[in-house]
């Protein structure tokens, strides 16, 4: 028995070192940003800011091109279902040409998403990279201090506050050099980590219902896959649905009236956030399998079909409405933590007052 039970652990450890987590934490950073800056009153007098272009140095980053305008922008209609979204967030941002204008809620709501266009990936961090999905996984995910995680034991874990905090400090260059375009646009970036530390799945390394006895690596790897994603669709789209006018605007309520909290800068915001994210991760883990099943059990990859999902959102049962409760709870966070480091920005930099 001794045996057994060394092996397991073996196994368990085995798991951490080796899974490749997914690191998209949002599949829509966009479309959640744009309920939450629809009523920041004060940024509408940024309505005609001229894109400029890129000039800056930034050695941290995987260099890759430097996108500013998309002329075939995805739309999806209220019968579409989409799942590739979440490997691909880039088809759907608008953006704007060089030498154009564009205003400071359409960079915010474009480049939201811009940290998972590979810029942090491809990178060699940190030798415990590979414990949190390597270089992008490692920004974008953030274990707590005194949360359970491997290697780090009870130490936090991963550089999602650090990144928050490095392109806000790009963004006070930017705003310094009076080049609003990229002012607004690093905070964009900025505000995208905030928003990751919302996200249960970046908080946690590892929930133990999650492990596959039967096939305890590949199995485990694989279930903790096919749940992150089918709880990112399921929002994902739960959310478009909402915008379209087809259910109840309960996301976009809990966006539009989450509040703000004062914070020392954008990493204190970050580690905050990500501490709160925590805290009932369990939680939002076991309802998620019970509310979409074992269906998503591993050692097979799974994924939420439309017919799937179009049933499972006029479900009303008692599971259905506690797992909804937590998903609104979550939304809240992601309106808090976009709304805390906006108005950061806007006191910090004295953007009331910013001239060009």
């Amino acid at each position: 028995m001794g045996e057994k039970h060394l092996l397991n652990l073996c196994s368990f450890i085995l798991i951490i070192i080796l899974t490749v987590s997914c690191v998209s934490a949002w599949a829509r950073h966009d479309e959640l940003t744009s309920e939450v800056v629809r009523d920041l009153g004060w940024l509408d007098r940024f309505d005609e800011i001229t894109v400029t272009e890129y000039l800056y140095d930034d050695p941290s980053i995987y260099q890759t091109k430097i996108r500013y305008y998309n002329d075939k922008q995805m739309e999806l209609g209220p019968s579409d279902f989409y799942f590739h979204a979440l490997y691909e967030p880039i088809l759907f941002y608008k953006g704007a040409k060089v030498g154009s204008k564009i205003s400071a809620k359409q960079i915010l709501i474009d480049f939201s998403n811009e940290p998972d266009w590979e810029m942090d990936q491809n990178l060699q961090l940190s030798w415990m990279q590979g414990f949190s999905g390597e270089s992008q996984g490692y920004r974008h995910m953030y274990y707590p201090t005194l949360s359970i995680h491997i290697p780090m034991g009870l130490w936090a874990q991963g550089q999602t506050p650090e990144r928050a905090e490095h392109f806000y400090d790009m963004a006070k260059i930017a705003f310094a050099n009076k080049d609003t375009y990229w002012g607004f646009r690093f905070l964009a970036r900025a505000m995208h980590y905030e928003q990751d530390m919302a996200q249960p799945y970046h908080t946690r390394q590892l929930y133990w219902k999650f492990l596959n006895g039967e096939d305890p690596y590949y199995g485990t790897i694989q279930t903790i896959k096919n749940y992150h994603f089918t709880y990112e669709s399921y929002i994902a789209n739960l959310f478009r649905l909402e915008q379209q006018d087809v259910v109840p605007k309960r996301l976009i309520s809990a966006l539009r009236y989450s509040l703000p909290v004062q914070t020392e800068g954008p990493a204190d915001l970050a580690k905050y956030i990500a501490l709160r994210s925590f805290w009932r991760s369990s939680e939002t883990m076991k309802l998620s399998m019970d509310f979409f099943g074992d269906k998503y059990l591993g050692p097979g990859a799974a994924a939420m079909t439309s017919e799937e999902f179009f049933t499972d959102i006029h479900r009303d049962d008692a599971v259905a409405q506690a797992f909804n409760a937590d998903i609104e709870r979550r939304v809240t966070l992601v309106g808090k933590a976009t709304k805390s480091i906006l108005e950061f920005a806007r006191k910090d930099l004295n953007l009331d007052e910013y001239k060009e």
